[in-house]
């Protein structure tokens, strides 16, 4: 599927293990994750909830990922999880663009609202500007005074 003239977006084949790794490369280099974190875990875990998905964008067929959004839900709530772009080509809408193309899931699923959790306030300022809110953290967050948990209502 193409989002724009010179992104295409695939979902993340678990079997391509040079899209995996190329998938936590850029987790790493968003920060999104530690080094000594098991980020196959997370993704075989999206996987085999069956309510999960990563998406991939390229600037062409077979080049290099260079942006990546993990979505999912609870059958109740969406998320987006580990939403990044290569350092090189931030700025140019490819994070608004794979956050759009999460949340389209989610409300095609039927979902009323999108929950995130922002890894630093560069990525809290990004949210507010694509219309999240904050809101409280979830119940089950180690951190209930963590203050970069934000929301948006979807439309359906």
């Amino acid at each position: 599927m193409t989002a724009e003239p010179d992104l295409i977006i695939e979902r993340l084949l678990l079997t391509n293990r040079d899209d995996c790794d190329a998938v936590i490369n850029l987790w790493y280099d968003a920060g999104l994750i530690e080094q000594n974190s098991n980020a196959q875990d997370d993704l075989r875990n999206c996987y085999e909830s069956g309510r999960g998905s990563v998406l991939i964008a390229r600037k062409a067929h077979k080049q290099a990922v260079i942006a990546t959004v993990m979505v999912g839900h609870d059958g109740k709530s969406g998320w987006v999880h580990y939403l990044a772009v290569a350092p090189s080509l931030r700025g140019r809408g490819h994070g608004a663009t794979m956050l759009d193309m999460a949340e389209n899931i989610l409300s095609h699923v039927g979902l009323e609202k999108c929950s995130v959790h922002a890894a630093s306030e560069r990525a809290a300022k990004f949210y507010r500007r694509q219309g999240y809110r904050l809101t409280t953290a979830p119940s089950r967050s180690s951190s209930t005074q963590d203050d970069r948990f934000y929301e948006k209502r979807l439309s359906s």
